[in-house]
């Protein structure tokens, strides 16, 4: 990729003024095959998602409204199922920290074994979801948010998401529900949603059906 390559030469320039690019390059720590999204057991997907929201529903200000907290486990196993698709993705590191998502995914830069890695934070509302990309880096080198940028434009080209800076807004959530915020807090994301008479009927007995058929 064209501004992958760019950007790369970019920082490789800063690295050796700064003192050796394999050095600066080179992450602090590879990431563990039991680390990688791939090696996560994929028990959480859309369907246990819709299941979840059902169970949680409460009935407040005049309309139906419920919540759900996601714990690491939960949270890789969803991002497993639905990124099966992606090499690139599947061979990274995630995890909840505190209130933010710290996410590594290796790279190779010719002969050099690099990562690039950030630490996310989520937000959304109005079924939109903004992921905040902050102290991006290529292995020790930080990365300026114009280049990001460039390179998120890039590689996010067909997905429907939109990039300013260093944040990246999914424009349309594929939940069963409308997503009314999303944070992180203490390790969980915290998600509440509402949802109309129809979708709970509708999902309501998707759940059903599961049950019964488990």
């Amino acid at each position: 990729m064209k501004v992958l390559r760019k950007l790369l030469a970019f920082l490789v320039v800063i690295a050796l003024f700064g003192g050796g690019a394999v050095y600066a390059l080179t992450p602090s720590e590879d990431i563990k095959t039991s680390e990688k999204l791939s090696s996560v057991n994929t028990s959480m997907d859309l369907a246990s998602l819709n299941k979840e929201f059902v169970n949680n529903v409460s009935y407040s200000n005049s309309k139906l409204s419920t919540n759900l907290k996601i714990n690491n486990e939960m949270f890789l196993s969803i991002l497993n199922h639905a990124t099966k698709g992606s090499a690139e993705i599947q061979d990274g590191s995630y995890k909840l920290v505190g209130n933010r998502v710290a996410a590594k995914i290796p790279v190779q830069l010719s002969f050099i074994k690099s990562e690039i890695s950030s630490n996310i934070k989520l937000s959304g509302s109005n079924n939109k979801i903004e992921l905040t990309l902050e102290d991006a880096k290529i292995g020790k080198v930080p990365v300026p948010d114009f280049a990001l940028e460039k390179y998120l434009k890039e590689y996010l080209t067909g997905t429907g998401a939109s990039i300013k800076g260093n944040v990246i807004t999914i424009n349309k959530v594929e939940l069963p529900v409308k997503l009314e915020g999303i944070e992180v807090s203490n390790g969980v994301i915290n998600v509440s949603a509402s949802l109309t008479n129809e979708q709970l009927l509708q999902y309501g007995s998707q759940a059903i059906k599961g049950y019964l058929g488990s």
